[in-house]
């Protein structure tokens, strides 16, 4: 195929409203809509033949619009983390996509299944030796807690800080039960429970394939929240920007001797490994006598210009448009359609 022959579809998720979960968080799952405008443009910018192919509601619409280009000639970027309000709903996409015979970015549909439920992502981790905090699932908010506490409790598969707030980390079992109970209320799937682990928070936003490049590693500095047992990230400190907590959080270069910034490099090209990543990534991890335990792996890292892993691409000297154009050439040399 000649390169001037190259087709980009940018495949994303358009939602309106929620059928499930909080109300309150649609704006994450809305952002998309707006990272997709960026990517589109420095796409357009950078000369390529680009075109938005959004999901909505139906797949077979969606399959209409993709069905419009070649599989032999159309590379799909991935950007689309959801379908219907539902993160695991994006696997679905992504099948379709694939079934319909084209190639695209990032990790195959198994593979961002297995990043998605956060207990098969740990799972795996654990068969390749990453080490993550212990962990249980919950169905229902009752049975026997084989932790330590504190704990913190999560929605098993949802995405963005979803379900996370000041009242996730608990310290004694009824308010253990009473977290899982609100998260299996409210978003209608169960509670992942781990061992929260005290300690310095960091990102590594990683691309490559055979080859896998750590950008610089930034650290996520909570300011003035001196009570460790809420320096984390909620939703709030990610998408409230009026909030307190979004204000005292601030993501920074991280100030790190050799030795450990090669133990959170290595730990996160191990886990961007194990759990079968392609193109690029971000593994975040919390670190803890002298420990760097993986505490979540995203397959499709938030884009949008001041997201994390655009700061970082600039902190390692790419422009965005340079940054996209270096995803789009590593999973092209994957594909075999660059040299």
């Amino acid at each position: 195929m000649e390169e001037s022959d190259l087709h980009i579809a940018i495949v994303y998720n358009l939602d309106k409203e929620f059928l499930r979960g909080d109300p309150d968080e649609l704006a994450a799952v809305q952002d998309t809509a707006t990272t997709t405008e960026h990517i589109y443009g420095a796409m357009c910018r950078l000369g390529y033949q680009a075109v938005k192919v959004a999901v909505e509601t139906s797949l077979e619409e969606f399959a209409r619009q993709l069905k419009q280009y070649s599989p032999e000639n159309t590379l799909v970027f991935n950007n689309c983390d959801a379908f219907i309000g539902e993160n695991k709903g994006s696997v679905r996409v992504i099948r379709l996509v694939e079934r319909l015979g084209f190639h695209h970015t990032g990790a195959p549909a198994d593979r961002i299944y297995d990043c998605i439920d956060k207990a098969r992502a740990k799972t795996r981790l654990m068969r390749f030796g990453v080490p993550t905090p212990p962990f249980q699932v919950f169905e229902q908010p009752k049975g026997e807690f084989l932790l330590k506490f504190p704990a913190i409790v999560k929605p098993v598969a949802e995405d963005a800080s979803m379900g996370i707030d000041i009242e996730s980390v608990v310290t004694n079992r009824k308010a253990l039960f009473s977290r899982i109970d609100h998260v299996v209320t409210t978003y209608g799937e169960a509670a992942i429970v781990e061992e929260y682990i005290i300690g310095r928070e960091f990102a590594v936003s990683l691309w490559g394939n055979r080859n896998i490049e750590a950008l610089p590693v930034t650290e996520e500095d909570f300011g003035k929240i001196t009570d460790p047992l809420k320096a984390f990230l909620t939703y709030e400190s990610k998408w409230v920007e009026n909030s307190m907590y979004f204000q005292e959080t601030i993501s920074r270069p991280a100030k790190l001797k050799p030795v450990v910034e090669m133990e959170v490099k290595e730990a996160a090209i191990d886990a961007y490994r194990a759990m079968g990543l392609r193109d690029w990534g971000r593994v975040d991890i919390r670190f803890r006598d002298d420990i760097p335990f993986v505490i979540d792996v995203n397959e499709i890292p938030d884009l949008s210009v001041e997201s994390g892993f655009p700061r970082t691409a600039r902190l390692a000297g790419y422009t965005y448009d340079e940054m996209i154009e270096q995803i789009l050439d590593i999973a092209l040399r994957r594909e075999g359609w660059r040299k």
